[in-house]
């Protein structure tokens, strides 16, 4: 077993719920415990005991994965589970009345939150390294309050058995593939203090429209920090996230809701996506959308085309294909109302960005929660595996063309570029915009509204100077917009393609600044008390 939580509540809840469990008191048995994974997510012995009680099979091959997860050496705990996994269970805490309980409605506890879900949103392991403190983060399964059908219910609990055998006969090891610098550009704490530049003009007109912003001073060295909606007009800030903290926030094109990376604490933190009402409420699990199958780790670098048909992200798959390093991922998901999402059709054209005549509600709603019955969509690879380490990924605004970074260096092709992939082709021919290899580092590709010109950040390898660029879609007229100006990062252009809003590190702060396209003057944005702000999406 791990060593016992410290905390004092937790031990006397354990205690509690190991007692009820031993007299046959169920009910109370799986109150106290799933109180105990709640407060202690590595709480091995919470899990275990949890599993002795739980309603179906199905939460009890969870409980005991995650144990399996939390201990690799746990050999009883993985003998159970492979006896789960091969329809031969019969387990050592078996009473009368479990035959009954193995054909109860599918429920299990939601670790963040607290309590039952109503949707199957998340089957994921989240593997590190073995040893020492560095403890992997458990598998955390939100199973439906109703049965589900029959396909539903055998997809997740297969992939739940395969993903969890395969971690443990690994033994938890995972590639520890160094990725490059534009896989972290989240900001790292800065020291007070120091050089401060000279504050630019601030700009003499204003902007319209709203942005998406990371905002605050980190305090971990993850850099991540809580997202807030920033008016433009007014420079008022709205939380999105209260203290959650993430990435990558972005508009959904009905301009009522968000998808944003969180941040999953533990041994080895990680993002997840997410999509909620811009007041925060309604907050649903991305993956629901593909129903986590494969299931994706490491999401990050969401881009939404503008007309709401189709997005894509960079993620690894950790279950048949095991990946080490990062991949680009498209999903045919129309998002241009607040109706229930639907494929993107591939054949007819593509449906204009809202229709005619709609009657959208002004209120923040949520679209439909999936239901069981609706054919989940299939989420694709547009690159192909090891085919390098692929990260910023950015949909045109019409949905057909992907703009991405990649580095080849470990197949033995170029270092860090910028390509461009059609959407609707397989593993289709790529065009390297940029080819000059490990001089320049690109990031954060940023295409015009008009989907003729991609912006982006680019510095040399050994960092500081960062500068930004733009170049035609088919890479020709590739032209310098910001240079010598600190550490440029994040462009975004305008929904009238005139202005670009970028982040820069000038001196030891991180401000918004905003630079004409057309002439390249510059001018500064904000001039904030915390550390750091760093704008992720430019929405209306």
């Amino acid at each position: 077993m791990t060593t016992p939580s410290s905390d004092p509540k937790v031990e006397q809840l354990l205690r509690e719920g190991m007692a009820a469990a031993r007299a046959g008191d169920k009910e109370t048995a799986r109150t106290k415990l799933r109180e105990v994974v709640a407060l202690d997510q590595y709480n091995e012995k919470g899990w275990f005991w949890l599993a002795s009680v739980a309603e179906s099979i199905e939460e009890r091959r969870v409980c005991l994965g995650n144990v399996v997860v939390i201990n690799p050496d746990n050999e009883k705990a993985k003998q159970m589970l492979e006896q789960i996994s091969f329809g031969a269970f019969t387990s050592p805490f078996s009473t009368a009345d479990d035959a009954q309980d193995q054909k109860t409605t599918l429920r299990t506890i939601a670790i963040v939150g607290g309590g039952v879900v109503v949707l199957l949103v998340l089957v994921l392991i989240i593997f590190g390294g073995g040893g020492g403190a560095d403890q992997p983060t458990p598998t955390f399964a939100v199973l439906a309050t109703e049965t589900p059908d029959e396909s539903l219910r055998t997809a997740t609990a297969a992939a739940a058995a395969a993903i969890i055998t395969q971690t443990a006969a690994a033994d938890l090891t995972r590639i520890a593939r160094q990725l490059p610098p534009t896989w972290t550009p989240s900001p790292q704490p800065t020291p007070r203090g120091g050089f401060a530049p000279t504050a630019l003009p601030s700009l003499p007109f204003t902007l319209s429209g709203r942005l998406i912003v990371q905002y605050g001073t980190p305090l971990t060295r993850d850099g991540y920090l809580p997202m807030f909606l920033y008016d433009l007009a007014t420079g008022a800030q709205t939380p999105l996230t209260e203290r959650e903290r993430g990435d990558y926030g972005r508009f959904v094109p009905d301009g009522r809701r968000f998808i944003y990376a969180r941040l999953v604490s533990g041994a080895r933190p990680q993002l997840l996506f997410r999509i909620a009402n811009l007041n925060g409420s309604q907050p649903q699990e991305f993956s629901a959308f593909w129903r986590n199958q494969p299931p994706l780790a490491d999401q990050a670098m969401l881009s939404v085309a503008r007309n709401g048909e189709g997005v894509v992200f960079i993620a690894r798959n950790i279950a048949g294909e095991n990946d080490g390093t990062s991949d680009v991922y498209y999903l045919p998901l129309r998002l241009v109302s607040n109706e229930l999402p639907t494929p993107v059709p591939t054949e007819t054209p593509l449906p204009t960005n809202t229709p005619e005549g709609s009657t959208a509600t002004l209120e923040p709603t949520l679209a439909p929660t999936l239901e069981p019955t609706l054919e989940p969509l299939q989420v694709r690879r547009v690159t192909a595996r090891d085919s390098g380490v692929n990260t910023w990924a950015a949909i045109s605004p019409d949905g057909r063309q992907i703009a991405f970074i990649s580095d080849r260096t470990d197949i033995g092709g170029r270092a860090t570029d910028l390509y461009v992939v059609p959407v609707n082709d397989e593993f289709a021919p790529e065009l390297a915009l940029t080819e000059d290899g490990s001089d320049l580092i690109e990031s954060a590709p940023s295409w015009s509204p008009d989907g003729k010109q991609i912006a982006f950040a680019a510095g040399a390898a050994n960092g500081g100077r960062v500068d930004l660029f733009v170049i035609n879609a088919d890479g020709s007229n590739r032209r310098a917009l910001v240079e010598d100006f600190g550490e440029c990062a994040r462009p975004l252009w305008s929904p009238d393609g005139e202005h670009i809003i970028f982040s820069a590190k000038r001196g030891n702060k991180w401000e918004l600044y905003v630079v004409i396209v057309g002439s390249g003057e510059l001018y500064q944005l904000t001039q904030t008390e915390e550390d750091v702000i760093i704008a992720t999406d430019w929405g209306n």
